[in-house]
């Protein structure tokens, strides 16, 4: 029997005043019905017997209901447990989410900094592309005018090169020889010389007669 000492020596106690009073009931019932009923040591072994059965028994139910209850609360004092570290976790993370959440906070400042950076940036770059691109059309209109010019110019370019083939060395010994060359070549050599920007002797205007 799982019992306390002081809780076995009561039971005894009782099983004895049981039995008292069953015997005692026998002496009772005699004298009302005049027949006897006898309570023997075998009587009393077989009470003994069949209420340690249902001691057993009911032991056994108690136990299972005592096991269940004692698991439940096992899983109560582990939840609790649980409970008090998830708090402290949580507290953790409500420090780790407050940072974040400064961090995120910052961060779109200075995405919206960037994106005001960039955005000024771009239309300066407009401004500047759209410059260039009006100088590239100024270029291009002034490239179209030379391009005109010089095919202009062409056909005079090749008459002075087929003019220069015709020269001869002898031409130019005579050029050389000539101590007062006319007035005319005087102006051809002047037009050379400016065309090759080559350094020339300062001079005056002279009215030349014939010319």
């Amino acid at each position: 029997m799982d019992a306390k000492p002081e809780v076995k020596q009561g039971i005894m106690a009782h099983m004895g005043n049981v039995h008292k009073i069953v015997q005692d009931a026998t002496l009772e019932y005699f004298d009302k019905f005049r027949r006897n009923v006898y309570v023997t040591p075998k009587s009393y072994l077989s009470f003994i017997k069949s209420y340690t059965q249902v001691y057993k028994a009911e032991h056994g139910k108690v136990k299972v209901l005592a096991d269940k209850i004692n698991s439940g609360l096992d899983k109560l004092h582990q939840a609790q447990d649980d409970v008090a570290k998830m708090k402290v976790e949580l507290r953790q993370s409500e420090v780790i989410l407050a940072d974040a959440v400064r961090k995120s906070s910052e961060l779109l400042k200075e995405i919206a900094v960037a994106t005001a950076s960039a955005e000024k940036v771009k239309s300066s770059a407009k401004v500047i592309a759209d410059a260039a691109n009006e100088k590239a059309t100024t270029i291009g209109a002034e490239k179209a005018e030379v391009e005109k010019d010089l095919e202009a110019a062409k056909p005079a370019l090749l008459e002075a090169e087929d003019a220069l083939k015709a020269i001869r060395p002898e031409d130019i010994k005579n050029l050389k020889a000539l101590k007062n060359p006319p007035v005319v070549i005087k102006i051809i050599f002047d037009g050379v010389l400016l065309l090759r920007r080559r350094g020339m002797i300062k001079c005056q205007m002279v009215e030349e007669k014939g010319t």
